[in-house]
C-alpha cells in the first residue's frame, strides 16, 4: 500500500457519499478502458461478479453450465446458487485451462455455456471454447487471475460474452474485497446494475406498475418509487474501495512488467531442477498471477506434501492451487470421485505455487530455487 492509495481512500471517506457515488463510476470507467470494453460494473467480490454474470444471462433451474474442475470452489458454487447444474470438465495438460475437446463431450440440450477460468493468469482458449459450444451458448471468462493478460493483443475479460474480475488483496489490483463484470453489451450491463441492487429497477421508462387502483396511479410514479423485477443481490462496491482500486489500477503496467521479470529469473534459476514450469502460448501474454510448477510424479519418489512442509519450515510461503472441485465432499455426495478427470487430478498431485509478487527480489528467487532443490534432494 502506497501513500497515494491512502490519500485516495481518505478522499473518498471525506466525500459526500460513502457508496454509489463518483468514485465507483470513475473506477468502472477506468477499468473498462484498461480491458478495452464498452462498460464495467463494479461489485462486492469476484464471486459476486460470476454469479451476477450468470443471472444476467438468464441461467436458472434446468440449465447446465460447464466449468473446469481445476479451479477455486466459487467457480462451481455460483452455478448452483443460480439454481442450475454444474457440469465439470477436464483441463488441457499444457496450460491447465478448460479443454475445449473435453467440453465438447459434455454438451447436452440443457447446456447454456461455460465458465472459462484463466488459470494462474494465462488466458484460456476462449475462441476454441466458443467454437465447440456454438453461437447460441455463452463463454463467461473467470478472469479473476488475469487482469492485464492478453491474447493476440486483446485484453483478457473482453474475449467472451462477459468477463469477471476479482480485486481480492492477493490480486494485481485490490479494493480490499471487490470485483467487476465487463462487457460491450449495454443491455447486459443494464441488467447487471439492477441485479447488484437486489434486482430493483429505478428507470421509470421500464416500470410495470404496482397494481394500485386507477385513482392512486400517481403513487406509482413518484420520485421515490422503485420496482423489483427479478431476484438480485446487494453487490455494491463502497466508494473507499473503488478509490483504492482506481489508485492501484494506474500501476498495473508496472506490476505486470515486474512479474514478467521475476518469472524470467525463476526460469533461469530452476532450469536444472526436475520441475515443469507453466507454459505461455505463443499468442498469449500471461498476467502471471501465480507461478504453479509441477514437481516430479510420485513414482519418482517425490512427495509433494513433504516438499511443501520443508519449504514452509524454511520460511518460503508456497501454496497449492487448486484441489479439483469434484473431489470436494459436496460434489462427491453427488457421485463424483477420484478418476473422473485424470488430467486435473494428476496436476493437483504435483502442483506447487512458488512465491510471486512485485516486492519479491531476485535474491529471493535464487533462495526459493535453492531451497526447492534441497527439498527435492537435487545436487547443489
Amino acid at each position: 500500500m502506497r501513500e497515494c492509495d491512502v490519500a485516495a481512500v481518505r478522499r473518498a471517506l471525506l466525500s459526500e457519499r460513502i457508496t454509489q457515488g463518483a468514485e465507483a463510476m470513475a473506477f468502472e470507467r477506468a477499468l473498462a478502458r484498461e480491458v478495452d470494453c464498452r462498460d464495467a460494473v463494479a461489485v462486492s467480490s469476484g464471486t459476486t461478479a460470476l454469479e451476477l454474470a450468470l443471472r444476467a444471462l438468464g441461467v436458472g433451474p434446468g440449465d447446465e453450465v460447464i466449468v473446469p474442475t481445476l479451479t477455486y470452489v466459487a467457480t462451481a458454487t455460483v452455478v448452483e446458487r443460480c439454481g442450475a447444474r454444474v457440469v465439470f470438465a477436464d483441463v488441457d495438460p499444457r496450460t491447465l485451462n478448460l479443454d475445449p475437446a473435453d467440453v465438447a463431450k459434455r454438451i447436452t440440450r440443457r447446456t447454456r455455456g461455460c465458465i472459462a477460468v484463466h488459470f494462474g493468469g494465462h488466458p484460456a482458449d476462449v475462441a476454441g471454447l466458443a467454437r465447440c459450444l456454438g453461437r447460441e451458448r455463452f463463454v463467461v471468462e473467470d478472469a479473476c487471475h488475469a487482469l492485464g493478460a492478453r491474447v493476440a493483443g486483446r485484453p483478457a475479460g473482453g474475449l467472451g460474452t462477459l468477463g469477471c474480475f476479482s480485486f481480492h488483496p492477493a490480486k494485481h489490483v485490490t479494493t480490499g474485497e471487490g470485483g467487476a463484470i465487463v462487457s460491450d453489451d449495454p443491455e447486459l450491463c443494464r441488467r447487471l446494475r439492477s441485479l447488484r441492487e437486489n434486482g430493483v429497477e429505478r428507470d421509470v421508462a421500464r416500470f410495470e406498475g404496482l397494481g394500485l387502483p386507477p385513482e392512486l396511479r400517481e403513487e406509482e410514479r413518484g420520485e421515490w418509487v422503485y420496482e423489483l423485477h427479478t431476484l438480485g443481490a446487494n453487490g455494491r462496491l463502497p466508494e473507499a474501495a473503488a478509490a483504492l482500486g482506481r489508485s492501484q489500477l494506474v500501476r498495473l503496467g508496472d506490476q505486470l512488467a515486474r512479474r514478467r521479470q521475476l518469472v524470467a529469473r525463476y526460469r533461469a534459476a530452476l532450469a536444472r531442477l526436475p520441475v515443469e514450469l507453466p507454459v505461455e502460448r505463443r499468442d498469449v501474454r500471461s498476467a502471471w498471477h501465480l507461478l504453479p510448477v509441477r514437481l516430479p510424479p510420485r513414482t519418482s519418489g517425490v512427495r509433494r506434501a513433504e516438499v511443501y512442509r520443508a519449504l514452509q519450515r524454511r520460511g518460503i510461503g508456497v501454496q497449492v492451487h487448486y484441489i479439483p472441485v469434484h473431489l470436494q465432499p459436496h460434489y462427491r455426495r453427488e457421485g463424483h470421485g477420484f478418476g473422473d478427470f485424470p488430467v486435473a487430478e494428476g496436476a493437483y498431485l504435483r502442483l506447487l505455487s512458488l512465491p510471486l509478487f512485485p516486492g519479491l527480489g531476485f535474491d529471493d528467487v535464487e533462495r526459493v530455487a535453492r531451497e526447492l532443490g534441497r527439498a527435492l534432494g537435487a545436487p547443489r
